[in-house]
């Protein structure tokens, strides 16, 4: 008897995980609009692993000359069983435009997989990506080549969650990739399990349920699993943004208040309970005003850690000369006046590194 509630359970708790990835599905149908971008393309699906879910897509800007450029990792959200890179192309696009390459990474689900491998499939799209950008540009025959000195990783939801853990292990050894993490934007994610039973999300109190019918050693998972436990002085800096609305916001001001206690750099956007438009999911729309405000802020933080060894490449065209002059604090006064006589007489060219 006992065997067959067991099961019962099991069955149950995986149609809520199939319902919530419903719902996260419908949600991404109804909001997204991805169309075309001048100057961006975007390479879909490339095969990281055998599965049809192990794919990522590649946005980057195209340049007439070689060009390096900053990259980013984008991890999409949906409680770890729903969710589709498709539904960030627009907003990654808005980075690619910025000159980054962003690698849009899908990974298998639950309850198809369980949380661990979740994470494994996007430690392997990093891997993948990273020893074989060369060849993947060189078959495009695009003249792009990544600044692997430079690399951020963003994440909404799990996906937050997935890319906090991925640099917390790579912060303490535990993870080798072959890259230098700059920075780290994480958009209203979940960081702690150790309290899961307690929290005040519906999808959490559901997740532990359904972590009780399929792991032995829940305490274990939820210790390896909690991002906040792998912070130290030496976690890359991120920018947080959460708002008081959504119910999984305390997550969010534990991971910050864990970075302030470490001393990592944190540039936190936190939306007042007031604000409809901070409710869980609000990167997904993006004519949100806290949409909209958060990419502005995430982008002057991610651009403030780009440093300096690609400033060759960002001569390339003279409208890019001005974010070098910035970064040198060389940018005012007589500089800026004649940078943009110069520029607006097409003679910024004789300014170019080549």
């Amino acid at each position: 008897m006992a065997k067959i509630k067991e099961f019962i359970d099991e069955k149950y708790q995986d149609l809520k995980l199939a319902y919530s990835k419903g719902l996260t599905s419908l949600g991404l149908k109804l909001v997204t609009r991805n169309k075309k971008v001048k100057g961006i393309c975007v390479q879909k699906n490339i095969e990281y692993g055998t599965d049809k879910r192990q794919k990522y897509d590649l946005i980057y800007k195209n340049y007439d000359k070689p060009t390096k450029v900053p990259l980013i990792f984008y991890v999409h959200g949906g409680s770890w069983c729903g969710g589709d890179k498709y539904g960030y192309t627009m907003y990654c696009s808005k980075f690619a435009k910025q000159d980054y390459a962003i690698v849009n990474i899908n990974y298998r689900l639950m309850p198809k997989v369980g949380i661990r491998t979740v994470i494994l499939d996007c430690i392997n799209a990093m891997k993948h990506f990273t020893k074989n950008s060369k060849k993947i540009f060189k078959i495009l025959n695009k003249n792009v080549s990544i600044d692997f000195d430079h690399v951020f990783m963003i994440g909404d939801s799990a996906g937050a969650h997935i890319i906090s853990l991925i640099a917390g292990r790579k912060n303490l050894n535990q993870l080798k990739l072959n890259f230098n993490i700059s920075a780290l934007g994480l958009y209203y994610g979940v960081f702690d399990f150790r309290d899961i039973e307690h929290d005040p999300s519906p999808i959490m109190t559901d997740l532990d349920k359904y972590w009780k019918t399929c792991e032995k050693d829940r305490k274990k998972l939820y210790k390896d699993m909690s991002s906040t436990l792998f912070v130290t002085s030496t976690y890359p800096p991120c920018f947080v943004t959460s708002g008081e609305i959504d119910k999984l916001h305390h997550q969010t001001e534990l991971m910050v208040e864990t970075l302030k206690q470490n001393n990592v750099e944190c540039d936190y956007l936190s939306f007042a309970k007031n604000r409809f438009d901070g409710s869980h999911a609000f990167l997904n729309v993006l004519k949100f005003k806290s949409s909209i405000e958060a990419f502005e802020r995430i982008s002057n933080f991610f651009n403030k850690h780009r440093g300096t060894s690609d400033e060759k490449e960002w001569c390339v065209h003279g409208r890019n000369i001005k974010l070098w002059l910035q970064r040198r604090r060389c940018c005012q006064g007589w500089w800026t006046n004649s940078f943009c006589a110069l520029h607006s007489c097409g003679w910024a060219s004789f300014w170019c590194c080549d």
